[in-house]
């Protein structure tokens, strides 16, 4: 029963664009995904002065060479670091989530409603329930399709948990990519762009556009069509629950089940 009301219940969010009433005010378009986009391209300017400023101090002890400049979205700008210590990519990393989280509450801002219900940050108990099962799903559909037509698409994930040295280094690594990333991650992309978009357009094709951007911004073309299958999952829960709590479980899992896979190849 509860799989037949999920369906249901998903079906008829990804029809038409949900009209506005007296508990939903759906944001303009124009404004929302604007900010989305603003947000994200600023993130990564400021990513990329923080990485050129600040990396001789970390590389000119020799721990790496060869790194290359400029920064790419959220995990990704700790991939191009190939030698850079755990710590300089933290903090290289920060500042692309402040300026992408400073986006979100520009978008929110004066709406005269609170942030998370626009947003639609809340919680359940329930949720930890639906992102491990959707998380992990996901991450096993998704790995049995690439080893099914034989593609590896291991190599950027393997670089950056190779930085993970010790128990130290592995929790941090962890509370970077299956916390921090996943949280900033939701609320731009599903709590804003996703939102956004589904306000003006069907569900399905605000669905669509969501999670294609989602995959593109990580630019990781073999990774391309996992990261958008992740992203219709999270999308799908965000839509399906109207709110982002079993969103950012899933994606959480999702990244967490990366790390422990190949923190222990």
């Amino acid at each position: 029963m509860a799989s037949v009301w999920a369906v249901s219940r998903l079906v008829g969010r990804l029809g038409a664009p949900a009209p506005p009433g007296p508990d939903r005010h759906p944001p303009r378009v124009s404004g929302w995904v604007s900010l989305g986009v603003a947000g994200w391209l600023a993130g990564q300017v400021v990513g990329a002065l923080v990485f050129t400023l600040s990396g001789p101090l970390f590389l000119v002890t020799g721990v790496a060479s060869g790194v290359a400049a400029g920064g790419t979205l959220q995990d990704e700008i700790l991939a191009v670091s190939a030698g850079a210590p755990l710590v300089a990519l933290a903090v290289w990393q920060i500042p692309v989530w402040a300026t992408e989280l400073a986006a979100v509450a520009l978008g929110v801002a004066g709406r005269g409603r609170r942030w998370r219900d626009d947003l639609g940050l809340r919680f359940s108990a329930l949720d930890p329930v639906v992102g491990l099962a959707c998380g992990l799903g996901a991450q096993v559909a998704i790995g049995a399709a690439y080893a099914l037509f034989g593609i590896d698409a291991e190599g950027p994930a393997r670089s950056l948990i190779s930085k993970g040295s010790g128990w130290a280094g592995l929790v941090g690594l962890f509370l970077l990519l299956a916390v921090a990333a996943p949280f900033v991650e939701e609320l731009l992309f599903r709590g804003l762009l996703l939102r956004g978009l589904a306000g003006r357009l069907p569900g399905w094709a605000a669905l669509m556009v969501s999670s294609a951007v989602f995959a593109a911004v990580h630019f990781q073309p073999v990774q391309f069509v996992g990261l958008f299958v992740a992203g219709l999952t999270f999308g799908g829960l965000a839509l399906l629950y109207d709110r982002l709590g079993p969103a950012i479980m899933a994606h959480m899992v999702f990244n967490a089940s990366t790390v422990l896979y190949l923190a222990k190849r």
